[in-house]
């Protein structure tokens, strides 16, 4: 089954060469062009990662991350951007993103940050459900 991927950019020059460069790779890709949309696309499809642009019209990036960890505290998100500082790299990491990858993309960068962020992902998944069936077996009386 490929993994659903959805990239959050405001620029559709990166969403398309993101989807191209991932579909290639097996993965299913969709786009949003603000974060809001993005939001909505989250709550409706429920991606296994986001690849998130920091610096968008309206709603940016950081604001999204803090909404989307409120909401889905598992869900993996990779920040890009072309023009944040160290300072702002650090606050998305402490709000909670996964990795966070400059512009302009290297395709071999972004493929295994996100191979990464989907196979601990799974492994925390995978590590709940062995975590409730082992609680559920043996409960203390």
């Amino acid at each position: 089954m490929k993994s659903r991927i959805l990239v959050i950019d405001d620029e559709s020059a990166i969403r398309d060469s993101l989807k191209m460069i991932l579909e290639y790779d097996g993965y299913d890709v969709q786009g949003a062009a603000t974060g809001q949309d993005g939001l909505v696309m989250v709550d409706r499809d429920q991606p296994e990662l986001v690849l998130l642009d920091i610096k968008m019209a309206g709603m940016d990036g950081l604001e999204v991350l803090q909404r989307l960890k409120a909401g889905h505290e598992a869900l993996p998100v990779v920040m890009i951007s072309g023009h944040a500082t160290v300072s702002t790299a650090v606050e998305a990491t402490k709000l909670g993103a996964f990795d966070f990858i400059e512009k302009p993309l290297d395709q071999n960068r972004v493929v295994v940050s996100l191979r990464s962020a989907l196979r601990e992902r799974r492994l925390s998944v995978e590590n709940s459900g062995l975590k409730r069936q082992l609680t559920e077996r043996w409960q203390l009386v």
